[in-house]
């Protein structure tokens, strides 16, 4: 795989996000799509619009489709088609949560029918006999992922630079492993994540909104999981995944944890995230997203360390 091929990927992906992210704010202000401040929660200083998930999926289609066309390769469409179909489904989802407030029920039951059709398309792991099993294995991946960013979209910048990092981490290891086109798309997401930041890093002008943050999490996923290292065991490939997402399971945990000892419900919204805690004490918005991405890097070092052993 040409490094040339990948730098395109990822300066193609920069481009198209800056231009449609763009032009998703002005669309947001025309129609009235912002996400107004409450002084509780969203505690920024005027509306803020968010339709940026419609832009980020928008820019990774239109990146898959030409890296399809460049690559002259049809028998990697199904594959960019594993990762493209289950992503705008959970993309749309993430609209209709964004715009009508879904039951948590409900919506925990199209993140389980994102997870299955993830695996049903091809992106699955072979760690025991039942293949039963083994879904249950990317499907819950997929759901703890899709709740872990979305709640990790917390402070400007922390939800894109998180996927970046894992992203990057991804496509190092599949080059590594000779896979072409994870490879690409994993360079893409990492320049359509870029393209986003800049008008997402602190003071944001744009939010991912829950249609972003279920589209990106589902990608990562299918990219994650269609990884081959060659050289490890499968178990020790489910350490490498799990450390390409080490920051949204690490605050998710300490959420869930700590809500539960007061004996509340561990999905609700609240103030009390890693990057809150760290902003409570006196620190910045950017200081503690580049803390935290510490911890992102961390993980991604050790799972490309893992990947070489």
């Amino acid at each position: 795989m040409s490094w040339w091929i990948l730098g395109g990927a990822l300066t193609v992906g920069f481009v198209i996000s800056l231009a449609s992210v763009s032009l998703s704010i002005k669309i947001s202000h025309r129609l009235e799509i912002l996400d107004h401040p409450d002084s509780a929660r969203k505690t920024q200083d005027r509306p803020i619009p968010k339709l940026g998930g419609l832009a980020v999926a928008t820019a990774f289609s239109l990146v898959a489709v030409l890296a399809l066309i460049t690559l002259n390769s049809p028998g990697e469409v199904r594959l960019a088609l594993s990762a493209l179909v289950p992503a705008l489904f959970a993309g749309l989802i993430g609209y209709l949560d964004d715009q009508h407030d879904l039951n948590p029920y409900a919506r925990l039951g199209f993140q389980f029918l994102t997870g299955f059709l993830v695996w049903w398309l091809g992106s699955q792991v072979a760690l025991f006999d039942n293949d039963w099993l083994n879904a249950v294995i990317v499907v819950a991946f997929v759901v703890v992922l899709i709740n872990g960013l979305n709640l990790l979209d917390n402070s400007d910048g922390l939800a894109g630079s998180t996927v970046l990092m894992s992203g990057f981490g991804a496509s190092v290891i599949a080059v590594i492993s000779g896979q072409e086109l994870v490879s690409v798309l994993g360079f893409a997401l990492v320049g359509v994540c870029l393209g986003f930041l800049r008008y997402n890093w602190f003071p944001a002008r744009v939010y991912l909104g829950d249609s972003g943050a279920y589209f990106l999490a589902t990608l990562l996923a299918v990219l994650i999981i269609r990884m081959r290292p060659e050289t490890v065991d499968p178990w020790t490939g489910v350490f490498i995944a799990l450390l390409l997402v080490l920051l949204p399971i690490t605050d998710t945990s300490y959420v869930i944890f700590k809500r539960l000892r007061r004996g509340i419900h561990p999905f609700t919204a609240g103030r009390d995230h890693l990057s809150h805690k760290i902003q409570g004490s006196g620190k910045r918005v950017p200081t503690s997203v580049f803390a935290l991405q510490g911890l992102s890097l961390v993980g991604v070092l050790g799972a490309i360390a893992l990947s070489l052993a």
